[in-house]
């Protein structure tokens, strides 16, 4: 842009007045003769005091005036002192500057929201089997992809896809259940076996169902009771020793099949002791089980054989193993991936 073109600052009034009185002077006070010297009219000043007192004046209030609206658009209103019935004055541009580039409400939701998706994105990468199909609206794709959930296992639900029918899990944002309605709870996805955030930011980690929502809601109510059925069978083994708690969650059949077909097998080996049950995901339904065992290893040799059998197994028994050296022992954590899958149990069992 040339200099010519380039916008000029507007004057300010008192600028404006003050060259105004110096051309008004210059022109009716000051006439120039033909020998180009200044004749001054002296009785062309009696004239102009009057007019110079009153523009004076004007340009005085005037700069009061604009010195005043700066103030007050600088002071934040009162709205407890008298007389502030009338709207506020319209902030200046370097007010809504300020307010455009500061914190918002808006800005903090919008943080809100991707931590609930980081939250879930990194949940299902570190937990569900690889191969499980997980359908997501575009957004919440790009976060488990980006998390390192494999790209070739998401199902992107849009405006053109029909259903999430095909997948093991829906990814249930409030872009899903705006497209998908009742029908993602109550046809697509009945059981949550994950959830993250509140509000407007949650996300839910949803078991799509296999056949009919009532069918498959059917099968679970079967596997708890086949759960508990093997638990108790279990709770009575002398060869496995666990905590109150423990025998209390697999009285209740609250341990997942594979968890239980797993220690049905170690306790006919050698002695067990059970630490813990853990992991059905942050706030699951009542009905997800729990997919993590911790056991203790007292000796070298005995840690060689439990690794050397869990290590054989196939799938869906195949866990994942981590270890952990308590003191003299080694704790030893048996987990299997999710979705947990029904039946596993034979339909004799819950019987």
């Amino acid at each position: 842009m040339s200099k010519e073109s380039r916008p000029q600052p507007v004057p300010s009034w008192p600028a404006v007045i003050a060259t105004t009185l110096r051309l008004w002077v210059q022109r009716h006070l000051i006439s120039p003769r033909p020998n180009g010297r200044p004749h001054y009219a002296s009785y062309r000043l009696a004239l102009a005091v009057p007019a110079i007192a009153i523009l004076g004046a004007l340009a005085v209030v005037l700069s009061v005036t604009q010195g005043g609206h700066t103030a007050a658009a600088s002071q934040p209103s009162d709205p407890g002192a008298p007389g502030t019935a009338s709207p506020a004055p319209r902030p200046s541009s370097t007010a809504r500057a300020v307010t455009a580039t500061s914190p918002t409400a808006g800005s903090a939701g919008l943080e809100a929201a991707s931590a609930s998706r980081q939250q879930a994105a990194a949940w299902v990468t570190s937990q569900v089997s690889r191969g499980v199909i997980v359908a997501c609206d575009p957004l919440m794709c790009a976060a488990l992809q980006q998390s390192g959930f494999p790209a070739a296992d998401l199902s992107a639900i849009t405006t053109t896809s029909a259903d999430p029918f095909g997948s093991g899990l829906v990814m249930s944002t409030t872009a899903v259940r705006s497209q998908l309605g009742s029908r993602l709870a109550t046809v697509y996805a009945p059981v949550v076996i994950a959830s993250f955030g509140r509000g407007a930011d949650l996300i839910q980690v949803r078991s799509t169902a296999v056949g009919t929502a009532a069918a498959y809601l059917a099968a679970v109510r079967t596997d708890v009771r086949a759960r508990k059925f093997a638990g108790h069978e279990l709770a009575r083994n002398k060869n496995l020793r666990m905590t109150a708690r423990a025998r209390a969650a697999l009285a209740a059949g609250r341990v997942d099949s594979r968890l239980l077909i797993t220690l049905g097998a170690l306790t006919h080996r050698f002695p067990l002791r059970i630490v813990s049950f853990a992991d059905a995901g942050p706030r699951a339904a009542a009905d997800v089980p729990l997919r993590e065992l911790t056991v203790a290893a007292p000796s070298t040799r005995y840690l060689r054989q439990l690794l050397s059998f869990l290590r054989a197994q196939r799938p869906p028994l195949l866990p994942l193993i981590s270890l952990r050296r308590h003191g003299r022992t080694t704790e030893v954590q048996i987990k299997f991936t999710a979705p947990s899958p029904t039946g596993l149990l034979g339909a004799g069992a819950g019987r």
